[in-house]
């Protein structure tokens, strides 16, 4: 099918036209004074929607958002409206109009993997502030770019790994660098959904034919290969190759950026994964994954799958002394032993955790006025996305890749 022709309202918002130096001058001075920042939306989802919430309740303003499909900015207006905010943001359809909007002071980035690396760019130019969903990137590559464009404009950029903002994560560190612990020696992550009556990514049954008219989709692909729309490549877009990374970055992004920080370790030194399609055909990236990384120090390792929900979501650590174990749904426990825990073994310690977005994205806001570095930094969301991305590479290959993090770069090419 053609794609459809963009409508009068995102025509009068969106240029192709628009280049790099043609931005506003940013106004962090004048939010600095007031306290009271101007935000911009790029990607008007449910995880855009949610942290602008975050955004009016830190009592800042949403002056600006911006999405490809028409109709994901009405329902975004319907949302802030909602909040109490008096102002009824500006939209467009072309993030690169939106960074020129007069007075803005940081943009949260909440589109498809493929899009983050040349829309945090850009802002970062633009002389914006960053708040940019994870994995922060879709290739290895893309990380360097990034991290010399936040660099060169002295940008404050802080990376969805909003688990960076949990006390209970915290907690769990000094445990693990303890004496009492021992050596860590395995660190378990999982995560385990059942999707299969109904994958809850794909195309809602309320999807209609107006509103896949009012998509722009040459846009949505970007610099990726054109193909004819597809609903669930749009809905799904986290399942193929082409825009995201599937559940060994999705959520081993946010997994392994915690077993590397708890684990005191920068980066893995060699991966094998394996998994299939066994149930979602269509997808490219496999619904039950699994990988193992070698830290040199200790082991880690995810299995990931969305056909079977009775493990839960979960990260253990395994010490020669202690173990620790975090129920993501619940609590986090720690043990005082290295041997079998039964039903009966009472815990050494125990605390809550709690959702960590609400922290996340208010540390993102004191530190565009404080300017000082946020939870989880640009590096930070570099070095995450790092173990995702070469455990993907290893399911590809089906061989066992090895990585110099000194260079950044696969061993032997």
């Amino acid at each position: 099918m053609a794609v459809s022709s963009p409508s009068r309202r995102a025509f009068l918002h969106s240029s192709a036209a628009v280049g790099a130096t043609a931005f506003a001058v940013p106004a962090i001075q004048a939010a600095r004074a007031s306290e009271k920042l101007s935000v911009g939306i790029i990607g008007c989802g449910s995880r855009g929607t949610q942290l602008a919430r975050e955004v009016v309740k830190n009592k800042h303003n949403i002056a600006a958002i911006c999405d490809i499909a028409e109709f994901r900015l009405g329902d975004f207006q319907k949302v802030i409206a909602l909040t109490g905010q008096d102002e009824k943001p500006t939209e467009y359809a072309d993030y690169r109009r939106l960074l020129q909007h007069a007075g803005l002071d940081a943009v949260v980035i909440a589109t498809p993997d493929h899009h983050h690396r040349d829309q945090l760019i850009a802002a970062s130019f633009s002389g914006k502030d960053v708040y940019c969903e994870t994995p922060m990137t879709k290739t290895l590559g893309e990380g360097k770019d990034i991290l010399d464009a936040v660099k060169k404009n002295k940008r404050i950029v802080q990376v969805g790994s909003q688990w960076r903002s949990g006390a209970h994560w915290r907690r769990c560190k000094e445990h693990i660098d303890s004496h009492e612990f021992g050596n860590l020696v395995w660190a378990k992550a999982w995560d385990c959904r059942n999707w299969v009556a109904k994958d809850p990514t794909s195309a809602p049954a309320t999807f209609t034919k107006e509103q896949e008219s009012q998509i722009q989709w040459d846009s949505f692909q970007g610099k990726e290969f054109k193909r004819e729309f597809n609903p669930d490549r749009y809905w799904g877009w986290r399942w193929y190759w082409e825009y995201g990374g599937g559940l060994l970055a999705e959520i081993g992004s946010h997994h392994l950026d915690v077993i590397q920080w708890l684990g005191g370790v920068p980066a893995p030194k060699s991966v094998v994964a394996h998994g299939w399609r066994y149930n979602f055909k269509d997808w490219d990236t496999p619904d039950v994954a699994h990988a193992a990384w070698d830290y040199g120090r200790f082991s880690a390792t995810l299995d990931a799958q969305c056909l079977n929900g009775a493990d839960g979501a979960g990260i253990a650590f395994y010490g020669t002394k202690m173990t620790l174990i975090a129920d993501l749904h619940k609590e986090i426990r720690l043990y005082n032993t290295a041997d079998r825990i039964t039903p009966d073994t009472v815990p050494t310690a125990k605390w809550v955790i709690e959702n960590e977005t609400a922290a996340h994205v208010k540390n993102w806001l004191d530190c565009c006025i404080s300017r000082r570095e946020p939870n989880a930094t640009v590096e930070i969301g570099h070095k995450a996305a790092v173990p995702a991305h070469i455990s993907n590479l290893a399911y590809r290959l089906g061989k066992k890749i090895h990585w110099d993090a000194e260079k950044q770069e696969v061993i032997g090419g």
